[in-house]
């Protein structure tokens, strides 16, 4: 019958302490280091106005209005033929919630929206 013997090599105790030390760094680091979340700044808000059909066709907004009003301050702008609206006095992401009014074309009041803070567009289902 035969025997299994097994050969042990020498071991370098000062190459194997140096390898363990470098991970433990590289681990430390890794744990260490911060992810940083870009934040987009936009140059306007932007509100799009579609309908609740299945295929969220635009409305047809020739002569509309919509105003955001954020405390004593209201913002208001037209719509343009393809349901899209653009404030550009207001940059994005959004810092307040606002309150979004939408008129038709002779003034009336269509719909209110409360719009949430944090928000780069809005879209308006209606």
């Amino acid at each position: 019958m035969m025997q299994m013997v097994t050969i042990k090599k020498p071991v370098n105790r000062q190459a194997a302490v140096a390898a363990r030390a470098l991970a433990a760094k590289r681990v430390k680091a890794a744990a260490t280091r911060k992810r940083r979340r870009i934040k987009q700044t936009l140059d306007r808000f932007i509100v799009v106005a579609i309908g609740t059909n299945a295929s969220g066709t635009p409305k047809a907004t020739t002569g509309w209005t919509a105003s955001l009003r954020a405390g004593t301050t209201t913002v208001t702008a037209d719509f343009d033929e393809f349901g899209v609206v653009r404030f550009p006095t207001i940059t994005t992401l959004t810092t307040v919630a606002y309150l979004l009014t939408l008129r038709d074309e002779n003034g009336a009041t269509i719909r209110s929206f409360n719009v949430p803070s944090d928000r780069e567009f809005f879209v308006a289902r209606f």
